[in-house]
């Protein structure tokens, strides 16, 4: 049966723009779609204004989509930067705001700055919390169904916070919450076809990954599918764990580890951006750690690749800024360690939405989420 939400997502997608059209597609009779049409009227989410040409009969109005009907709000946080941004029904952002803060301030500082600053978004684009439909959020680190962070590795104090619940008392919607890399593969699935199966790699403060199957994240039974920054990695067990463990691949190629061993070295640095520009800029001791750590992440993903037989795996995160050092080496030693038939058609790229594909993810997010009922 064709529902309201259908009849939407055609006038959304530019496949219908007239009653003949919807009836066309849905085999729905005129006073069905009239029916439907006048629901979706009634929330603000449709136009109907001039005439499409005549074929015979009465001109029919032309539908369009109205994404300013209402707005959703985003937080795409990382371990070290968070972005803040406003944006219609369509996902496109209306406003946008960037800053530099560890997510270890804890949730009570960071989610009270994260609302005075939306709050201050909207009225600057002259809405109000009244006009808000939704909020998608992504967090460094696993979250359950409820939307309250599991013992995130990069978010003291985050572990078991009711950052959903939180959120929906200042603003009374719906608030999505998922971990910043399935967020992220949400982003960039929508750069590619949406029946390819792709594992997006997140290789920046710290490592993790998400698959993407026909446009649905796989986030596993307790929401904690992709978390390989705990497998070991042979040959590492010199490098110790904040786990307590050794040879974990958060520690050896996760960009917080690999500062603080370049600044050991005599090489002042702070996080994965910094020791993208070393590597970059030539420095020898950067460049080495990042090549360690693309070979430390083909291990890895190479058991990935093996299991989910995968059509692409995208690269995202600041370590991949350091030219092609971590791709090349990454690249070597999956296609050396998997299985040669799950390699033979096996893309291997950088992300194409780049730094704003966490951004683009949690707007998707909420923006589906605030449309599915009608």
């Amino acid at each position: 049966m064709i529902n309201s939400p259908d009849i939407l997502r055609l006038i959304r997608d530019g496949e219908a723009a007239t009653r003949s059209e919807l009836m066309d597609h849905t085999g729905l009779s005129r006073t069905t779609i009239g029916t439907r049409l006048g629901d979706l009227k009634s929330r603000g989410l449709i136009t109907e204004n001039g005439s499409a040409a005549s074929t015979g009969g009465r001109p029919s109005g032309l539908l369009a989509f109205n994404a300013g009907a209402g707005v959703v709000l985003v937080m795409d946080a990382g371990a070290t930067r968070t972005t803040l941004a406003v944006a219609d029904l369509a996902g496109e952002t209306l406003a946008e705001r960037s800053e530099f803060r560890g997510i270890d301030a804890g949730p009570e500082e960071t989610l009270a700055w994260a609302v005075g600053e939306l709050n201050a978004m909207l009225a600057e684009l002259g809405r109000s919390a009244q006009d808000v439909w939704a909020v998608g959020v992504g967090l460094p680190g696993s979250v359950d169904g409820h939307g309250r962070p599991v013992s995130p590795g990069l978010m003291p104090g985050w572990d078991g916070f009711p950052v959903a619940e939180r959120l929906r008392e200042h603003f009374d919607v719906d608030v999505l919450v998922a971990n910043d890399v399935n967020v992220m593969a949400l982003g960039e699935a929508r750069a590619h076809d949406r029946g390819e199966q792709i594992v997006v790699l997140k290789a920046g403060t710290g490592v993790g990954l998400a698959y993407v199957a026909s446009g649905v994240i796989l986030r596993g039974a307790q929401g904690a599918a992709g978390e390989i920054g705990h497998t070991r990695v042979p040959g590492h067990d010199d490098i110790e764990c904040s786990c307590g463990k050794r040879g974990c691949l958060q520690a050896v190629a996760g960009g917080t580890r690999m500062a603080q061993r370049l600044s050991a070295a005599g090489i002042p640095c702070a996080n994965a951006a910094e020791i993208a520009a070393l590597a970059r800029g030539g420095t020898p001791e950067a460049i080495a750690m990042v090549r360690e750590a693309g070979h430390a992440i083909g291990f890895v993903l190479a058991t990935v690749v093996n299991i989910l037989n995968p059509s692409r795996v995208v690269v995202a995160g600041d370590l991949t800024d350091a030219r092609d050092f971590l791709l090349s080496a990454l690249r070597e030693t999956l296609y050396r360690e998997a299985n040669t038939l799950a390699t033979s058609e096996l893309e291997i790229s950088r992300a194409r939405a780049g730094a704003r594909a966490g951004l683009i993810g949690a707007t998707t997010m909420a923006v589906d989420h605030a449309l599915s009922p009608y």
